[in-house]
């Protein structure tokens, strides 16, 4: 099974959510410094908050990059293997004969970026794969229904014999 790379969009969608959150932390931060009288109280404020917002802002920038590069899927007729994580990394493998629904998601920014991601659904969780290419992810639908369907036939004949 060779392992695929996420659409170059991906990352450019992770950066954007990374702005609009930066964005959201700087506009609860900044009024609370300005509307503070200067002082030790202010001084305290940026202190305690301020750094661990400085601290935050570099995650929210830096980490999508490491996400981006180290976020790898595949998967072939018997199995969907997905490997992510920065700090901790997983490695999950769903069975295909395991799979119950299979559905393809986009949000109101994916869909500006020409993106897609798949739902997988068996029965004990759901697993999201997320920032396809809308031409990977119907592609990957496509192929597992085909596996599935195949698997399906292959255990009626053997309960016929």
């Amino acid at each position: 099974m060779q392992m695929k790379k996420l659409d170059k969009g991906a990352l450019k969608l992770w950066y954007i959510r990374s702005g609009i959150v930066s964005f959201i932390l700087l506009a609860v931060f900044l009024p609370a410094v300005i509307f503070i009288p200067e002082g030790v109280a202010r001084i305290a404020v940026l202190l305690s908050g301020g750094i661990p917002l400085l601290i935050a802002l570099a995650f929210i920038l830096v980490l999508p990059y490491f996400r981006y590069k180290l976020y790898a899927y595949g998967f072939d007729e018997k199995r969907i293997v997905v490997e992510h994580g920065v700090i901790f990394r997983h490695r999950i493998t769903i069975p295909v004969c395991q799979i119950q629904d299979l559905h393809r998601f986009e949000g109101p920014i994916m869909m500006l970026m020409k993106l897609s991601g798949v739902t997988i659904s068996t029965a004990g969780s759901n697993f999201d794969l997320a920032c396809l290419s809308k031409a990977d992810a119907d592609a990957m639908i496509e192929a597992l229904e085909g596996h599935l369907e195949k698997r399906v036939e292959e255990k009626a004949d053997e309960e016929i014999l």
